[in-house]
């Protein structure tokens, strides 16, 4: 089995909660695995997170880490202003990277990250870690084998969060926009926006409604509320005689859906409830494999041990980060151009 040396390049708290678990699980289960290095410009912080997840060094220079170590593959995990340049960067070296979201902030930095990927001919893809959770792919596997004569007609996306402050949303609303999209296995082609100002002891923010249009014909209704009293994301699919409603799990806590389920409905009755307990709470992997996370890099390491290269998944983000950019901006309508 090919030997894949992983380096971690960011060490903020993120990384620490849901990125180094698993890593830690993936070199229990796969003697191929090695954790060499961290870097983060904080080198006391880098040195910390290195520690505790068990990898060899720690570095405060980018370009100082991957001369040195010559790693198989980079995991970044870097504040999103920082993404593009960093992922840029370690691509044109020929080194496969998993980004976390959003793989840049705009259509301009996902096409210089997917001009780094195509220079150095190497694998880039973006953490959306809702494409691995497990309860969304049992949804859309129940849509296509059980139900495949029903076409889905609307989705809905209802994404609380409790307590947040953010004055721009568009970095976490992404998560939900990316997830519906894969639902409905179409292209987004039309957007129109809603925003609905909030005052908090925090500060200002806003409520973002979203209108959004499927090249094949579905439609989607996405609420993006940050200070509520709940934290879940529910997202109910549509058919002429289906309804599915998800109850996701958003890490790191869960939310209050925790562990999550699938209502499915059909001609107005409960056929049944699928329930999302794959792990019990407690598991120190609770959140990587509930929420995604372990799927997505065994996903990514497999492709790598078979020498796989390519964008397709950067690709694939171009909806969600073009989508993003307009609630960042504050647009009211978005369509996409023909050459989209």
């Amino acid at each position: 089995m090919k030997k894949i040396g992983i380096c971690l390049i960011g060490a903020g708290r993120f990384a620490g909660l849901m990125h180094l678990p698993v890593l830690s699980e993936l070199k229990r289960q796969d003697d191929g695995i090695e954790l060499l290095a961290v870097c983060d410009p904080d080198r006391l912080r880098a040195d910390k997170l290195a520690e505790k997840g068990g990898f060899k060094r720690s570095y405060s220079d980018l370009e100082a880490m991957l001369d040195a170590e010559k790693p198989d593959m980079a995991a970044i995990i870097t504040p999103e202003q920082f993404t593009a340049g960093v992922g840029a960067a370690v691509l044109r070296r020929g080194i496969p990277a998993l980004l976390e979201k959003p793989p840049g902030r705009s259509p301009e930095e996902l096409q210089l990250l997917i001009e780094a990927a195509n220079a150095g001919n190497t694998l880039a893809a973006t953490g959306f870690n809702r494409r691995s959770m497990p309860l969304l792919l049992r949804t859309a596997e129940i849509l296509e084998h059980e139900f495949p004569d029903e076409k889905i007609e609307h989705i809905r996306c209802d994404f609380y969060r409790h307590g947040r402050g953010d004055r721009d949303f568009s970095a976490t609303a992404i998560h939900g926009i990316d997830a519906v999209g894969v639902l409905a296995k179409s292209r987004y082609v039309e957007a129109e926006f809603r925003y609905q100002p909030r005052s908090r002891a925090g500060g200002d923010i806003q409520d973002i409604f979203m209108y959004g249009r499927f090249a094949g014909g579905a439609s989607a209704l996405l609420s993006f509320c940050q200070s509520t009293g709940a934290l879940f994301e529910r997202y109910t699919v549509n058919t002429p005689m289906l309804t599915l409603v998800l109850e996701a799990f958003p890490p790191p806590t869960g939310g209050c859906d925790a562990p999550g389920r699938i209502w499915i409905y059909r001609r107005g009755e409960l056929l049944r409830v699928e329930d999302g307990g794959y792990v019990e709470p407690g598991n120190e992997i609770y959140n990587a494999l509930n929420g995604g996370y372990l799927r997505e890099y065994t996903g990514f390491i497999e492709r790598i041990r078979r020498g796989d290269t390519g964008i397709e998944e950067l690709k694939k983000s171009f909806d969600a980060v073009v989508l993003a950019n307009a609630i960042s901006k504050h647009l009211t309508h978005w369509k996409a151009e023909a050459s989209e």
